[in-house]
């Protein structure tokens, strides 16, 4: 409950009063989930958090995301940073939106399958409103199909569309 409070506050630009339901957690010892996307390859999990660049191929992953990122801006993708919590400026936002750990396991889909095999991720917490439109886009500028499992429901991209009619 401290979380959602902590997110509500920040949500609505209230960024004292979410730093003291932040504290109040710390002070109980209760920590956030991370949030982690994951794809398998062969018998191999891999497994990325926002931000990550822990990976082998991380240079190539940020990389790929740079560019169809480019693509994406120019196909009429606008980042929607409400979904960042912190307070941060609107560049830090951008960059925080950007590397969602769904993005980067896209990514390293994009690059390690073959085009006719469809990109399927497993997330467990929600996808963010950003990272769903953002999926659209990748969708329809890749021309790949993109599955994302998330703790909510499955959601199948396809042509800059997703099977939940973006109702999630």
């Amino acid at each position: 409950m401290h979380v959602l409070l902590a997110n509500a506050y920040a949500a609505a630009g209230r960024y004292e009063d979410a730093a003291k339901a932040r504290k109040m957690l710390r002070d109980r010892g209760v920590k956030k989930e991370t949030g982690l996307s994951w794809v398998e390859q062969g018998n191999c999990v891999h497994t990325f958090a926002a931000g990550d660049r822990r990976h082998p191929i991380s240079g190539e992953i940020y990389r790929k995301l740079k560019e169809l990122g480019e693509e994406m801006e120019r196909a009429g993708y606008v980042a929607d940073t409400s979904f960042v919590l912190r307070e941060v400026g609107s560049d830090e936002k951008n960059q925080a939106i950007r590397y969602h750990s769904e993005r980067l396991a896209i990514a390293f889909g994009l690059i390690t399958f073959p085009p006719e095999r469809p990109i399927r991720v497993m997330k467990n917490l929600r996808v963010c409103g950003d990272c769903h439109t953002a999926i659209k886009f990748m969708s329809k500028c890749t021309g790949r199909v993109i599955i994302v499992r998330d703790n909510n429901r499955f959601h199948r991209f396809e042509d800059g569309k997703c099977s939940c009619g973006d109702y999630w």
